[in-house]
This record gives C-alpha cells, sequence and structure tokens, in this order.
C-alpha cells in the first residue's frame, strides 16, 4: 500500500515540475518578443538573436537534466523525493530570472551601443559619401577650366604665330597652279595656262607679261589682300608659277641645228604623222623665237648667224606645214598658231614684212573652213583694203569659199572684176570661179 502512494505523490509532482518548466519558457519567451525597438535596426539584430540562443539552451539544459535525476530519486526512494524536487523547482526560477535579468541588461545596453555604433558609422558614412562626391564633383569643372584655357592659349598661339610669320608674299608662295588660276578668274580675268604659256614665248618676261594683264583687266586698286584675300600681286606669281612649269627658257643655239635640219627635210605624208611634225617644229620655232627674244634679235639673218640655221627657210616651211595640218584640226588651235605665228614675224621684221599677207590670208582661210565667216571675211577686207594689187587676194578669197559656198564665191569673183582685168595675172584664175 504505501508503495501506491509514493507513486501517485511523485507523479503528481512530475507533473507539476512539468507545468512549471512550461511556465518559465513562456515568461521567458514574452520579454524576448518585447524587444521590436532594437529589431528596427539591423546591428541591434544581430545583438539580440546572439543572445537569445544561448538562454535558451541554458533553460533547456537543467530541466531536461533535472527529468533524470527525480525519476531515480522517485524510484529509488519515496520520502527525500519531495524535498529535493522543491528545491530545484525553486532555484529554476531564480535562476531562470537571475539569467533572463541578466541578459536583459546587457542585451539592453549592447543595443544601445550598437544603435550609437551605426548613427556614428552612418554619419561617418555620410561624411564619406559627401566628401568624395565634392570631391568628384570639383574634379570635372576644374579639368574643364583647364583645358579650355589651354584650348584657348593654343587657338590664341597659332593666330598669333599665322600673323607675324606669314607675310602676304608666303601666303601667295604657297598656292598650287591651279588655286591661282582660279582666284585669277574670281578677279574676272580670262586666263588660262596655256593663254599665259602663249604670251610668255612672245615675251619671256614674267614682270612684263603680268603688267600687261593688270593693266588688260584694270586690277591696280581693284581688290584687297586683307578683305578679298587676293590682289593685283597675284598675276606676277601665276604667271611666274607658269614659266617654271612650262619651262620657257631660251635654249643653247647648237641644240637646234639638227631639229631645224630635220625640220626642212620632212616630207608630208598623212594627216597623223604631219600632225606630230607640227608639234616637233612647232617646239623648234619657239626656241628660236626664245633665243631672238633673249639676245634681242629683229632680223632673221643675224639670227641665222646666231643659231647656224636658215631662219627663214625654217619659216616658210613651217607655214606651209601649219596650214595643211590645221585645216582638220580644232578651232581653237587655229587661234593659238595665228597669235603664235605673229609674235615670230613680229620679233623678226624682215619676216614680217615679206609674209605678213601670207599669213593673214592663211588664217583667214582657216577660220572660213572651221565655220567663222566673220572673222574670215573680215581678215580679208584688211588685206584687201591694204593693198593696191588685188588679183592673188581675190582668187584666194573666192576659192576658198568654192568648197564652203559657190554662191558666194561667184559673188566674191564677180565684185574682183571692178578692180582685176585680163592685166593681172590672176585675172583668169578668177574668171574660172566665176564660170564654175
Amino acid at each position: 500500500m504505501p508503495t501506491k502512494t509514493t507513486k501517485k505523490v511523485t507523479n503528481k509532482k512530475v507533473v507539476d515540475k512539468k507545468e512549471e518548466v512550461k511556465a518559465v519558457k513562456p515568461v521567458e519567451e514574452k520579454k524576448v518578443e518585447t524587444k521590436p525597438v532594437a529589431e528596427k535596426k539591423a546591428p541591434a539584430k544581430k545583438v539580440v538573436s546572439e543572445k537569445k540562443a544561448p538562454a535558451k539552451k541554458e533553460e533547456t539544459k537543467p530541466t531536461e537534466e533535472k527529468k533524470a535525476p527525480v525519476k531515480k530519486v522517485a524510484a529509488e526512494k519515496k520520502a527525500p523525493a519531495k524535498k529535493e524536487e522543491a528545491k530545484p523547482a525553486e532555484k529554476k526560477k531564480v535562476t531562470a530570472k537571475k539569467a533572463t535579468a541578466e541578459k536583459k541588461a546587457p542585451a539592453k545596453k549592447e543595443e544601445a551601443k550598437s544603435v550609437e555604433k551605426k548613427k556614428v558609422t552612418a554619419k561617418k558614412a555620410t561624411v564619406e559619401k559627401k566628401t568624395p562626391a565634392k570631391k568628384t564633383a570639383a574634379k570635372p569643372s576644374t579639368t574643364k577650366k583647364a583645358s579650355t584655357k589651354k584650348t584657348t592659349t593654343k587657338k590664341t598661339t597659332t593666330k598669333k604665330a599665322t600673323t607675324k610669320k606669314m607675310t602676304k608674299e608666303e601666303q601667295y608662295a604657297k598656292l598650287s597652279l591651279d588655286t591661282c588660276l582660279d582666284l585669277a578668274k574670281a578677279m574676272s580675268m580670262d586666263v588660262t595656262r596655256d593663254s599665259i604659256i602663249q604670251q610668255l614665248i612672245l615675251n619671256p618676261d614674267v614682270k612684263s607679261v603680268s603688267e600687261n594683264l593688270v593693266n588688260k583687266y584694270q586690277l591696280t586698286g581693284k581688290f584687297n589682300f586683307e578683305e578679298d584675300g587676293y590682289d593685283e600681286g597675284l598675276v606676277e606669281v601665276l604667271v611666274s608659277k607658269v614659266f617654271e612649269t612650262a619651262d620657257i627658257k631660251p635654249q643653247k643655239p647648237e641644240d637646234l641645228q639638227a631639229d631645224v635640219t630635220h625640220a626642212l627635210n620632212y616630207k608630208f605624208t598623212d594627216v597623223v604623222a604631219d600632225g606630230e611634225e607640227y608639234k616637233d617644229q612647232f617646239d623648234t620655232m619657239r626656241k628660236v623665237l626664245m633665243i631672238a627674244q633673249h639676245k634681242d634679235i629683229h632680223d632673221s639673218k643675224k639670227l641665222e648667224e646666231e643659231v647656224g640655221v636658215d631662219v627663214e627657210k625654217f619659216v616658210e616651211e613651217f607655214m606651209d606645214l601649219a596650214y595643211s595640218v590645221l585645216k582638220t584640226w580644232k578651232y581653237e588651235d587655229v587661234d593659238y598658231y595665228e597669235h603664235f605665228i605673229f609674235a615670230v614675224l613680229s620679233q623678226l621684221e624682215d619676216l614680217h614684212n615679206k609674209y605678213s599677207n601670207r599669213i593673214m590670208m592663211d588664217v583667214a582661210d582657216l577660220y572660213i573652213l572651221h565655220g567663222d565667216y566673220g572673222l574670215g571675211d573680215a581678215d580679208y577686207a584688211y588685206i584687201l583694203r591694204e593693198n593696191q594689187i588685188k588679183d592673188y587676194i581675190y582668187y584666194r578669197y573666192a576659192s576658198i569659199y568654192e568648197g564652203v559656198d559657190k554662191d558666194k564665191a561667184k559673188q566674191i569673183a564677180n565684185q574682183a572684176l571692178q578692180f582685176v582685168d585680163d592685166r593681172f595675172t590672176y585675172y583668169p584664175n578668177i574668171i574660172a570661179v566665176l564660170e564654175g
């Protein structure tokens, strides 16, 4: 019987102990849960969570350890179980309260410290973030200012250097020949490289040719270099560049002898070969003219002594070849030839007196054959007006139109009968055109 009683008491007490243990846990959990303020901040959460874990371990361990002894004591001894069981329960409550109290205090202190640390850390972080931001912002502005100043300084230096070093003559010297020709057109000059070469052949003096062009186009004071970028000074630069590129220089007399000898022995063959020969003879005649101009020789005989060739025969040969070739060439070639051959005859006065009428008729015929009847007729009208003996001139004039306009050819022949009769050498030829 006593054994049964003891078991009942023991079971009750054990039950009470479990209830007490359960009662202790909720108290601790509630107290721990009433700290939401600390959980709001990141550092405080870590501290609280770290402190909570050990508290639970310490609370659970004593209960587990005390469960086993209680059962053993109840089985072995009945009476002493009451005293031993009561004491652990009270100690546990006190211990739990102390542990809770002790852990609460450090938690609050640590929370406070962590809050303060967080605030300090946050402030420092804010200060550190602000400070670099200011420095970073300041650097670009400084760099921009510096770069702006440098750029300005460079530009200013370049302008000053250009203004000081580059004179008008130096700027002109750097221009290409094509640019000079473009600027000449901007000044309303109707010139080309070939037209300038032609004038240089007639007169190899660059300054003289330049002055003639300035006077011809009335350029003096018309343009301002500072405002327009060019003035009449550009003309001499242009002529000089043409002179250099065209290689217009007097040639030694001995170098011409072989070329003139070849020209005098040439026999007309065909259009192509004759055309090539005309180019060669043109170049040789240009060299002869340059020597005459350079030596200031105005008589063919004196020039012949200088160069060692028959100048008059060479001029005749050249005119015959030109008249044959240029009938099938372009109109511009006729115009170029006219200026060139008259330059040769103007330099050699004895040849001008002898061949001027012939060369005028040659050129007039070539203009008519190329369709410029107005200029051809004007040339013939001038020749007829200036000459007393007109039979040959009328014959040439009428005969050139036979292959172009027969009616006009007859009209010219009929007009010739007013001045020509059977006493003149070319009277039969004129009648033949009239009756043809």
